[in-house]
């Protein structure tokens, strides 16, 4: 039954993505306000993504990303938030680094920050 379930998620989730993104596009919001709620609804929504990701390819990115030490997983921590913990630790392997320094080059914004996977460490 877990297959079944699994793969109707899979046929249905587009359908709720394409609709959350219109949805949010065209709630009825003040003007001045319009861009700042679209951009807090997608990057919650892009977090949220995140760490379920973490959560449920856990084994894959262990596998694929780590030497080993930090383990990816927790449904509250994002991949980002354990590539910098890992990189702090020096257990990620060439890939693991690979994604790391992608996403550094990518937020720019977190360049001052130490990057961003070092900038999104949640410590619990």
């Amino acid at each position: 039954m877990g297959v079944i379930l699994l793969i109707l998620t899979w046929i249905l989730t587009p359908f709720f993505e394409v609709g959350n993104f219109i949805t949010t596009l065209f709630v009825d919001r003040e003007k001045n306000q319009f861009w700042q709620f679209v951009n807090n609804e997608f990057q919650d929504y892009a977090v949220c993504r995140d760490c379920y990701a973490n959560h449920n390819y856990q084994i894959s990115l262990n596998f694929w990303l780590s030497k080993g030490g930090y383990a990816f997983g927790n449904p509250k921590e994002t991949i980002s938030s354990v590539l910098g913990k890992k990189g702090v630790e020096k257990s990620l392997n060439i890939w693991g680094w690979c994604w790391y320094y992608f996403l550094y080059a990518v937020d720019f914004t977190q360049w001052n920050n130490g990057g961003h996977c070092f900038a999104s460490i949640i410590n619990f």
